[in-house]
């Protein structure tokens, strides 16, 4: 027990040494008779530094955690392509499943021409399966992306009866945007 009020003690001297050290260096430096410590200023500035960079360090973080990669670019554009071409005509809510998977020009001309869409498959009693072979990001722009895709598109059903199914192959460059925390199509052209 003696140890430790001994203990207690030095700190509280310490403790007072400190003070009356800071105090002295106080009047000095009002006094005249001492310059501020540049070591002080330095550590300042060293603390807004590191403040900034920590804060424009977390800021780019998030950034980067929320922005998307090529491998989800690609993904988007071979669901979205994949729904494009495969019109069946069973499927009544086929033209508003490709709507729900795009955005910008592409969501406006698709929406005129979606009822036209949706007799046609339904006249023609047309039935396809759309495979992509291979998609790729060709280029990126903030947060769209540009991606080439090659599919084979086989079609079967009413219009094809009788007959070896007809198989096509398309080549497309498709633009993918966010819109709404998803990947959809804003640019469909198809590549002769």
């Amino acid at each position: 027990m003696a140890g430790d009020r001994l203990l207690d003690d030095e700190r509280t001297a310490r403790a007072e040494l400190r003070s009356a050290v800071d105090e002295l260096r106080t009047a000095e430096i009002e006094a005249g008779e001492r310059r501020p410590s540049r070591i002080r200023w330095l550590m300042a500035v060293l603390t807004v530094v590191a403040v900034v960079a920590a804060v424009v360090g977390g800021t780019l973080w998030v950034r980067a955690e929320r922005a998307y990669t090529d491998s989800d670019f690609q993904r988007a554009a071979v669901a979205r392509v994949s729904l494009l071409l495969s019109p069946d005509h069973r499927r009544p809510d086929q033209a508003r499943r490709i709507l729900d998977g795009a955005t910008g020009a592409f969501y406006d001309e698709f929406a005129q021409s979606a009822d036209g869409y949706s007799r046609f498959v339904q006249s023609q009693g047309t039935v396809a399966r759309g495979m992509v072979d291979g998609a790729g990001v060709s280029g990126r722009s903030g947060d769209e992306a540009a991606v080439l895709v090659a599919a084979t598109v086989e079609f079967s059903g009413d219009a094809a009866a009788g007959r070896a199914a007809a198989i096509r192959q398309f080549r497309l460059r498709v633009l993918v945007s966010p819109d709404g925390g998803q990947l959809k199509l804003s640019a469909v052209q198809y590549i002769p």
